[in-house]
């Protein structure tokens, strides 16, 4: 068996198409997710009673939910609603559903690892509670999360070749509609292997640099 690179070259401008779809899903539903999930956590840690107890359900709904059903759910339901949207924007919608309760949870983890003394700290020192949050508590909540955002943040990027079950032409689709036109499957997939791997890798960069960074700022 030998690797068919001419079907890579003849298929490479609809690769690098499906490619740039994936990183622009990638890049709104993580941005989305990250600002979602932090309001999250903030609003469960500052909530009780009722809402409390909502917001506490629709985090555990979402993490007990397969993300393919959740799309499932979306791509049919809403439509049955009568609310028809684009398929690019409903895979952002259940990306974002899903992972932005994923960073909520770690953010939330980051927080409540912020020692108390210093909280009490800032308060003697006559600090409003937003300028303790600010400058006191997020810093180091987000510090301390780096490694498990950037996880969660690769597993996204995974994610969303989800995309294809609703046939939207994203990297895993263009390798599918590859291989069955040329009836090879092993080349596009692996082609597409490796785009994932290069964008989890530069993501995983991105962490250690951050990282280091947050170190030398401490």
């Amino acid at each position: 068996m030998s690797f068919n690179w001419s079907l890579i070259e003849s298929s490479w401008g609809a690769l690098l198409s499906g490619l740039w779809l994936t990183f622009l899903l990638s890049i709104m539903a993580g941005v989305l997710s990250l600002l979602i999930g932090l309001i999250l956590a903030v609003v469960r840690l500052k909530t009780r009673g009722v809402l409390g107890n909502l917001l506490t359900g629709y985090v555990e709904l979402m993490r007990n939910t397969p993300l393919l059903v959740t799309l499932y759910l979306v791509y049919f339901g809403l439509p049955m609603l009568g609310f028809l949207i684009p398929t690019f924007a409903c895979m952002v919608i259940v990306l974002v559903m899903q992972h932005s309760v994923f960073v909520s949870e770690i953010m939330r983890g980051g927080f409540l690892a912020v020692p108390r003394s210093q909280l009490e700290a800032a308060q003697a020192l006559g600090m409003r509670p937003f300028a303790i949050f600010r400058i006191v508590r997020f810093p180091q909540a987000f510090s301390a999360s780096v490694p498990a955002l950037i996880s969660a943040l690769i597993i996204l990027v995974h994610d969303t070749s989800l995309g294809a079950a609703i046939s939207l032409v994203d990297l895993t689709m263009t390798a599918k509609v590859i291989a069955q036109r040329s009836a090879s499957s092993f080349e596009p997939f692996i082609a597409i292997a490796v785009c994932y791997s290069i964008l989890s890798w530069l993501l995983s960069r991105l962490g250690v640099r951050f990282e280091r960074r947050a170190a030398i700022a401490r």
